[in-house]
């Protein structure tokens, strides 16, 4: 009995090291065209939160949690610059992907600086200059890949990255003392969410999800239009926009899994 027992835990512990192996294999796996175009496509949110958040920082608007935004942004803009890297395949691709590296070098500087409007408004020059390099590169993955339906992942993903820019132009505003500019990006982000809802790919599941998203973007959009207090109109902007965030992230991450079961169902002829 004792030695049955023995060859069981033996079994056992050889399954469980064999499991922590493969997932290992997995975790340094090359990823597919949906998650390449999907954390490309995050780099542009990233690049716009960490904007956001340093404008925060110097407006005094929930300070703490900025800072550590900023720096969660950072791990993960670094963590994706070396995924990326892996599928980097084409002279293209390298190219692009090098073009971000170095102007998120130059940002890292700028938003390493003292959080004050002159400075702010240096950073995010910048901020322009990275998100535009980034788009480039999400849209060279996109082409790079086999079906039309890569792009809503793209749609998906640059809607995270709205929500963030709204909030970041807004807060740069209140520190300059000019206008929002943000009329034509939330015409763009209303949009997308019907051009979202009515994409083939879109599941009843993922169509719930959307609705949550209109729901979180009303309470954004009202938060833009400016009604109350100055110190509580932007924290709202600052809440919102990151509660909009959440949601179209959860979207984007559905819209990759969607598309990885539907380029399993079909045959290679449909891929090449």
């Amino acid at each position: 009995m004792l030695k049955a027992v023995r060859v069981l835990l033996v079994c056992f512990f050889c399954v469980l090291g064999l499991s922590h192996q493969a997932n290992a294999a997995d975790h340094g796996a090359m990823p597919d065209g949906s998650e390449l175009v999907n954390e490309a496509g995050r780099l542009r949110m990233l690049t716009e939160r960490m904007g956001k958040a340093y404008a925060q920082i110097a407006l005094g608007v929930l300070a703490d949690k900025a800072g550590e935004q900023i720096k969660a942004s950072q791990t993960r803009f670094d963590d994706n610059l070396v995924l990326l890297a892996k599928g980097a395949s084409t002279a293209e691709l390298k190219s692009d992907l090098a073009a971000v590296a170095s102007t998120y070098r130059l940002y890292q500087k700028a938003l390493a600086k003292p959080a004050n409007p002159a400075n702010v408004a240096a950073a995010h020059l910048i901020t322009d200059k990275l998100v535009a390099a980034a788009d480039a590169l999400t849209t060279a993955f996109a082409e790079q890949g086999h079906l039309s339906t890569a792009r809503i992942v793209n749609l998906a993903g640059r809607q995270r990255m709205l929500s963030q820019r709204m909030a970041r132009l807004y807060f740069a505003a209140a520190l300059s003392g000019a206008k929002p500019e943000t009329e034509r990006y939330r015409i763009e982000f209303k949009d997308a969410l019907a051009s979202m809802e009515s994409a083939p790919l879109s599941s009843g599941e993922i169509r719930r999800e959307i609705d949550l998203a209109k729901t979180q973007w009303l309470f954004f959009e009202q938060a833009l239009k400016g009604e109350g207090d100055p110190a509580n109109r932007l924290k709202n902007v600052a809440t919102t926009s990151d509660r909009l965030l959440d949601t179209m992230d959860g979207l984007t991450v559905m819209y990759v899994k969607s598309l990885k079961a539907v380029v399993g169902t079909l045959p290679l002829t449909v891929l090449a």
